[in-house]
């Protein structure tokens, strides 16, 4: 509904304008014309209350200015169509030169209700502008009124209209220039102005040289009229004086043109005056040229401010967006790729020169338990902490860099000696190593640093980052807190792992790699459920390598997903001939150990559907084994096993027991099954077999089935049944065997229990 209105009156007044000079001219038109204007007042005010605007002062004043107008037009048409006089000055002049200052104030309002800042650029565009068309007016309409023979009031009056144009039109101009919405009842309210001024403009001009006959020029008065009474009854009109979201408008062609024709109507007048041989007003058009070069000046002054401003913004931008490219926005620290190229720059100069310089590859020692146990905010304080740390404790011109999560590297260059590094690395752990206050508790970390020397600048950054990673890892597994220097025993350990990867490789072409199954057996039944695919390596010249030899090392690298594909093909297979061979086999099903880095992969859901589809094997068949650290590790998995268990594959927890998972979260876990670490069945502690049945009774509480491996005696499988635990494997059943010295599944019975 709020739509008809404005477009009512729109239809209304034009169809009025249509037939306006068909009415007989005298008191039937000022009628017609009073009607008009007084219903412009109308609609503002029924503007005002169907649509409350922000600023209503605004419109009540512009309501006010035509009522002045109105009645400015009734006392013109009584002197003129009732008592057939034309004074001048008259009361209507009071009228119609009171709402000048009035409108002006209204337009005033939403200037600066529109403007969020002083736009001084702007305002000297819009002085432009107003000067150049004002000299235009005053050269052709007030000029004349001045030099004239009329009384100085007469005068005083007739130059007052073109001033009060002068005065709407330097406010248009600024409102147009202000940024901000360009809504529908905008343009209508400045279309309505500019037709006023247009209109005042040819009356002002007409009636300096002839008789004035009310005609065509009325019209545009009352086009101002309805016009701006339908910007009142237009819903944005409710908005228009929300200040402008932006920055002040930028100088546009647009802008710069009209600008430049501003400038040239001083001139462009003056040689018209010269051309035609008219009589040359001077000082006017001076005094404009003296002011529109004034402001010229200033907007070049501002323009050139405005570059140099918008320059220094650029550089100081650029500056941030190389530091933020270069440093870790955590710490501060140079990131990853900033200290690769450090490292780089810095072995290129110890070729030139032959210096020795050091990395050391810090890994902090208990970060990931302060995660877990406080959260990632203190995590984050802790690593600010670290940093400001290790920064206290390097030399002056030493490199101190994050390369990812709480992994620091340092570049030491000059390197003095070993026994420098060392102490060096000594005073980082003894610094990082003090209680670090987080809130209002105290949180210890540690740190394992690996060293790599480098002679002479002859390898690269990232061997060099390997090598002191390398030893790092070498720190870890020697009791953590502690340094270790990359040595020429550690490079053999490195180039036999690079040899091991490269037979890993090549051995699953050539088909190297084998299975081995170990069954798991139903502890209430006797009977087989299913078997474990565990992975062995005929490497030649070696014989047959257990996993421990080479899983770790194939883990390091993408290299274990492709074992773990061929894992899945080659156990998937088996099982499928199994149960197209024999029919006892139909319920069997297969454990496949997933690693952590290949569940953590994109495609690893998509290797186990291509594996399911090519055997023929049901999802359900399947049971995908990750170990309890995977979970703690690598959270990112959980959408994984999600999937996976949506197609209908089990999941199962090995090694339970041996990582952080509490058992009030296996609630929280998407996995079916819980696989009880052999630890537990083998220690002599006096508490294990309480543990023991804590984690089978809380697993069957979160509805988990409970498989126990290790089983070596008959004792751990009179106690496991004790406790109800629903399976178990171990070497009291069967030790890993490859297919062909496998029972048959006719063959497996009950009486593969022990009595």
């Amino acid at each position: 509904m709020t739509n008809r209105p404005w477009r009512v009156q729109a239809s209304v007044g034009a169809a009025v304008l249509a037939v306006y000079l068909l009415f007989p001219a005298g008191i039937p038109r000022d009628v017609v014309y009073a009607l008009v204007g007084l219903s412009s007042v109308a609609t503002i005010l029924v503007g005002i209350r169907l649509h409350r605007p922000d600023r209503p002062a605004a419109w009540y004043l512009m309501a006010l200015g035509q009522l002045s107008w109105v009645t400015g037009d009734l006392l013109f048409g009584w002197y003129a169509d009732v008592l057939h006089v034309s004074p001048f000055p008259s009361p209507a002049d009071a009228c119609y030169l009171a709402a000048y200052p009035v409108i002006g104030g209204a337009v005033l309002v939403l200037i600066r209700s529109r403007q969020r800042q002083l736009d001084l650029p702007g305002l000297i565009d819009s002085a432009i502008v107003t000067i150049g068309l004002g000299l235009l007016s005053w050269l052709v309409i007030a000029g004349p009124i001045v030099q004239s023979a009329d009384p100085a009031f007469t005068r005083l009056v007739g130059v007052a209209y073109p001033v009060g144009d002068i005065l709407l039109l330097a406010l248009l101009v600024r409102l147009v220039t202000v940024p901000g919405a360009r809504s529908a009842s905008f343009r209508l309210l400045g279309s309505a102005v500019a037709m006023l001024m247009l209109a005042d403009v040819a009356y002002a001009a007409i009636s300096a040289y002839a008789d004035y006959d009310s005609g065509v020029f009325d019209l545009l008065w009352l086009a101002s009229y309805v016009l701006w009474g339908t910007a009142a009854l237009h819903p944005s009109m409710r908005s228009l004086s929300a200040p402008a979201a932006g920055e002040p408008a930028p100088f546009t062609r647009r802008r710069l043109a009209a600008l430049g024709l501003a400038v040239l109507i001083a001139p462009g007048a003056l040689a018209v005056q010269l051309a035609f041989s008219l009589s040359v007003q001077g000082w006017p058009v001076v005094v404009a040229s003296v002011a529109l070069f004034s402001l010229v000046v200033a907007r070049m002054h501002l323009a050139i401010r405005e570059v140099v401003t918008a320059g220094r913004k650029r550089n100081q931008l650029q500056q941030e967006l190389a530091h933020q490219a270069a440093y870790d926005s955590l710490t501060g620290l140079a990131n990853r790729a900033h200290v690769l190229g450090l490292i780089e720059a810095a072995l290129h100069r110890a070729q030139r020169s032959g210096s020795e310089l050091a990395l050391l590859a810090l890994d902090l020692d208990g970060f990931k338990m302060v995660n877990d146990t406080f959260g990632h905010q203190a995590g984050d304080e802790v690593l600010r902490a670290v940093a400001g740390r290790m920064r206290s404790v390097v030399r002056v011109g030493d490199t101190v860099g994050r390369l990812a999560g709480d992994e620091f590297v340092i570049l030491v260059e000059p390197l003095e000696g070993t026994s420098q590094l060392l102490e060096l690395a000594e005073r980082l752990i003894t610094a990082v190593s003090t209680p670090i206050r987080v809130g209002d508790r105290d949180v210890t970390v540690g740190v394992s640093i690996g060293a790599a020397i480098s002679s002479d600048g002859s390898t690269d950054a990232d061997a060099l980052l390997h090598h002191a990673d390398a030893a790092t890892y070498r720190a870890k597994a020697a009791g953590r807190g502690r340094v270790e220097l990359f040595d020429e025993s550690l490079r053999r350990q490195l180039d036999e792992q690079a040899d091991t990867e490269n037979a890993i490789r090549a051995g699953l072409t050539a088909g190297e790699f084998v299975l081995h199954y170990q069954p798991v057996i139903s502890l209430s039944t006797g009977r087989v459920q299913g078997y474990e695919a565990l992975v062995r390596w005929h490497r030649p010249g070696h014989g047959l390598v257990p996993p421990d030899d080479f899983i770790p090392i194939a883990e390091q690298s993408t290299l274990i997903c492709d074992l773990d594909r061929w894992v899945l093909d080659e156990a998937t297979g088996q099982l499928a001939r199994w149960r197209r061979e024999d029919p006892e086999a139909g319920e069997l099903t297969v454990a496949v150990n997933i690693s952590g880095r290949h569940l953590a992969s994109p495609g690893v859901v998509d290797d186990v559907v291509s594996a399911l589809t090519r055997s023929g094997l049901p999802a359900s068949a399947l049971v995908v084994e990750i170990t309890e650290t995977v979970l703690v590790d690598r959270l990112s998995i959980a959408d994984r096993l999600v999937e996976l268990r949506r197609l209908g594959v089990e999941i199962s927890i090995d090694d339970f027991g041996t990582g952080y998972t509490s058992i009030g979260q296996l609630q929280h876990l998407s996995v079916d099954t819980l696989k009880i670490d052999k630890s537990f069945l083998n220690s002599s502690d006096g508490g294990s077999s309480e543990l023991v049945r804590l984690m089978i009774n809380a697993a069957h509480a979160f509805g988990l089935k409970v498989v126990a491996e290790g089983i070596e005696d008959a004792g751990q499988l009179e106690q496991l049944r004790t406790l109800d635990c629903d399976s178990g494997q171990g070497y009291l059943f069967a030790r890993p065997r490859p297919v062909a010295d496998l029972p048959s599944a006719a063959e497996l019975s009950p009486d593969v229990l022990p009595a």
